[in-house]
């Protein structure tokens, strides 16, 4: 019963968004979205997150079929499909495909809201693609994060379709531009998509083992330590690629030796999130080592 209200409110007030004026419409979206994903962010319980989160990404749909051209919705859309698709990846991972899928149009859907100019380019020749830049600005950094993060994971999720992986480097491109103009942004986040693309990928192909430590080692830097995903991500792609079996299993030990709740509590549910990825990646070391 208590589910069935809470539905019937959320679409209720998304009714009501559809049908204000354009001013009121935008920041009252702005607002809630703004609450939800901070409360979401510090919470703990990735259980209950996860049952939470297919209302609120069916929320999100609804207004984004009512205001389409809203980047700041189109860009909590990417924000929330992605968050989703990585809690479900270990479990699920054809469905974390098809949820990267969906970010990844709402990434780049949200990137051209905002910058119109960017449209051809994205889907144009790659040459003219890395002089993107010029139509970009520095305001522009969460925008161009979520595109380009997106558009990763949907790559990742697809690693023997030479389609996606035709596409990495354009990812690359976007997240090298954030990582010059904001590399703080999310807590050095750019710095762990770096580290992972030249942990994973061999040398021919653009990977470097010793930049991929260097962008981890300055990602951990701008948390403390505190960021628990950074190690997980670390022995899934760098210490697995180096087949550093000892690195790996001390990397993952350190997550579940760590205090989920840190100085910073925005990092609270992915730490969480952390600590389930590295119990398991932990029970499956045998099998890459």
């Amino acid at each position: 019963m208590a589910r069935w209200a809470l539905w019937t409110f959320l679409f209720s007030f998304a009714g009501a968004l559809a049908g204000g004026c354009g001013y009121v419409r935008s920041v009252a979206i702005r607002d809630l979205m703004a609450e939800v994903a901070e409360t979401t962010l510090r919470h703990d319980d990735v259980d209950l997150v996860m049952q939470a989160l297919p209302t609120y990404l069916l929320l999100m749909d609804s207004l984004i079929e009512a205001d389409p051209g809203n980047a700041e919705l189109l860009r909590a859309a990417a924000e929330g499909y992605f968050s989703y698709a990585m809690l479900v990846e270990t479990s699920n991972p054809s469905r974390a495909a098809v949820l990267y899928l969906r970010a990844k149009g709402y990434g780049t859907a949200s990137l051209i809201a905002r910058r119109p100019a960017v449209t051809d380019l994205l889907v144009g020749p790659f040459p003219a693609f890395e002089n993107i830049d010029q139509q970009l600005h520095k305001s522009d950094v969460p925008f161009v994060f979520w595109a380009a993060t997106t558009w990763g994971a949907w790559i990742g999720a697809h690693p023997d379709s030479m389609g996606a992986l035709a596409d990495l480097p354009r990812a690359i491109v976007l997240m090298q531009w954030v990582l010059a103009r904001d590399e703080s942004f999310r807590h050095g986040s750019a710095h762990v998509f770096l580290g992972a693309y030249h942990a994973a990928l061999p040398p021919i192909l653009g990977g470097d083992p010793q930049r991929a430590q260097t962008h981890f080692q300055a990602a951990l830097a701008m948390t403390d330590g505190q960021d628990l995903m950074v190690y997980v991500q670390m022995a899934r792609f760098y210490a697995r690629q180096m087949f550093d079996r000892e690195l790996y299993v001390s990397l993952l030990e350190r997550v579940l030796a760590s205090p989920v709740a840190t100085t910073l509590p925005d990092l609270t549910l992915q730490n969480a999130a952390a600590q389930r990825l590295a119990r398991i990646m932990l029970a499956d070391v045998d099998v890459h080592f």
